[in-house]
């Protein structure tokens, strides 16, 4: 464990920053970090159910600002715990942002996560929602979200406030059947009892109530990063969260227009010289089907995400999981991912 027995605790002050990358790029200083927790600091990390329906509710609040972020209250069960603050960027945009307020040990003192949107309903362009589960983990990929987020003008933002190895104990929820791969309890991609699932459940919800996901506008992007040695012929690797049986191959390569062959179509333009990959062309293992937040999205009932796949015939394609080389993760790359966003998707209506 990394944990020191000092405790000492401190307040989080990235939001001084001058530049909204900055102020990632400080947040993401805080995750907590690889075999930080025990079962029993995990434990108390862990939000209690007034707690978690608080988290929720004030994450809904911010989904509905225009221009008044600061009259967003804070529920009281989590009022000690986060903060609702305006963040004015030096080159003008101004965001609504719901952070945790104290460290431990230079830590969050939770983890559960960092959330943005615009302030002004005015400056969304895009009906994308990016988040990035795994930070110090898939190197670099906050700051590309967050990133990425500004300059397309996306609805949302989300980061992990954990490591995916935070806490080095096994997931009971997906439990993969290769004897090499691990979940653990703090993987926020494969286990419900992260706040992070719970915050892409309330995301998805609220975009639901407010228009749906249009295929030609909207989608839910997670942004990973993978070693050098995993799928190397892949410099990019998208999936919709499901496998390469005959009828997701046919699912990938049907003329049906969807957000995750208009994403590779794009990138593909902008990175010519890249390998920008789907299930249908690659080999590479990573297809996101054990991914919870994905199995909810292509239609797998909450109850079930745990131990239930989705499949071709449920998918609703609003679901997209990048996995990248670092090449792909460098600021270099940022301004080809913009473009190739904005021409992907349509703008969200009203812009």
């Amino acid at each position: 464990m990394q944990q020191l027995a000092a405790n000492v605790s401190g307040q989080i002050n990235c939001l001084q920053n001058s530049t909204f990358e900055d102020v990632i790029t400080c947040f993401d200083t805080y995750t907590v970090s690889e075999g930080y927790y025990s079962d029993q600091t995990y434990t108390a990390a862990q939000p209690t159910a007034d707690q978690l329906s608080g988290w929720e509710d004030l994450i809904a609040s911010l989904l509905s600002v225009d221009g008044n972020c600061t009259s967003v209250v804070v529920p009281e069960a989590i009022a000690d715990i986060y903060d609702v603050s305006l963040f004015k960027d030096l080159a003008g945009p101004q965001y609504c942002v719901v952070s945790e307020s104290t460290s431990i040990d230079g830590l969050y003192a939770k983890g559960w996560g960092l959330v943005v949107v615009p302030a002004a309903r005015e400056a969304i362009m895009r009906d994308i929602h990016l988040a990035a589960p795994h930070p110090a983990y898939d190197l670099f990929t906050p700051e590309q979200a967050g990133a990425l987020f500004k300059s397309t003008g996306a609805r949302t933002l989300l980061i992990a406030g954990r490591s995916r190895t935070a806490n080095p104990t096994p997931s009971d929820c997906v439990v993969p059947t290769s004897n090499t791969t691990i979940y653990y309890k703090t993987d926020a991609t494969h286990d419900v009892a992260e706040p992070f699932f719970s915050a892409s459940k309330t995301i998805r919800n609220w975009q639901y109530a407010n228009g749906g996901c249009p295929s030609q506008s909207c989608a839910f992007i997670q942004i990973h990063g993978k070693g050098a040695n995993t799928c190397p012929t892949d410099t990019m690797f998208l999936s919709a969260g499901i496998g390469r049986s005959s009828d997701s191959v046919a699912w990938y390569t049907d003329t049906v227009d969807r957000p995750v062959k208009r994403l590779k179509s794009e990138l593909m333009k902008v990175f010519p010289t890249w390998n920008v990959s789907l299930p249908s062309d690659s080999a590479c293992s990573l297809t996101a089907t054990d991914n919870v937040f994905g199995r909810l999205v292509n239609a797998i009932p909450e109850s079930l995400v745990c131990t239930k796949s989705s499949t071709a015939d449920l998918a609703t394609g609003e679901f997209i999981h990048a996995e990248q080389a670092i090449i792909s993760r460098e600021t270099s790359a940022y301004s080809g991912w913009t473009a190739a966003l904005l021409a992907a998707f349509a703008p969200s209506a009203g812009t």
